[in-house]
């Protein structure tokens, strides 16, 4: 049984999914049924732009806040990105931003091959934001596979200490886990990974 005290939150910040806006695409349902069943509290929030982005980013890694210690990015994407509305948003602004603010704190990109750049430049977002893990996929995937690969995930982050062990440790997990989902081509890097 997990003690509420080590219950890992969820920062969420989702993109818009369609221009349409009676389109109601979203990941809320995802994060409610953690709620729920779990108890695991989530912030969640919808960015059409980078300046809300960026504003609820840095409102992230506020001190008020260290109770939701994953970032959850839920938008479309393609390599080394995110789409926000209509504007492109780069990891490497990203790490800019977050520069040495994650400690302790996971980084999660939900968006279709935001991942699929080298393990070089990824270990150069560890090091500059000081995260222990950035996680996501190299291709594009199915919205309901990596949904239910997600919620697999995150129940497993609740499982460990976000620590050097804890995080290798859901680095394990995950791996054994997305051999069930091979098409959705996930990749966690850790800390552990910039000693290797």
């Amino acid at each position: 049984m997990r003690k509420r005290h080590q219950m890992k939150g969820i920062f969420c910040l989702e993109g818009l999914w369609d221009p349409d806006l009676r389109v109601g695409s979203t990941v809320r349902p995802l994060l409610e049924l953690l709620r729920l069943n779990e108890q695991i509290s989530y912030v969640h929030r919808e960015c059409a732009t980078i300046e809300e982005f960026e504003f609820y980013v840095t409102k992230w890694v506020q001190k008020r806040y260290d109770p939701y210690p994953i970032l959850y990015l839920a938008s479309h994407g393609k390599e080394n990105g995110i789409q926000l509305g209509q504007d492109f948003y780069l990891i490497d602004d990203l790490a800019e931003l977050l520069a040495s603010k994650c400690s302790d704190r996971v980084i999660m990109f939900s968006s279709c091959s935001t991942m699929g750049i080298s393990l070089r430049h990824l270990r150069q977002f560890l090091e500059k934001t000081g995260a222990l893990a950035v996680c996501g996929y190299r291709v594009d995937v199915d919205w309901m596979r990596s949904t239910a690969f997600e919620l697999l995930l995150f129940l497993q982050m609740q499982n460990n200490e976000f620590s050097g062990r804890g995080i290798e440790a859901i680095q394990n997990s995950a791996a054994e886990i997305a051999k069930t989902f091979s098409d959705l081509d996930f990749r966690m890097v850790s800390v552990k990974d910039l000693a290797a």
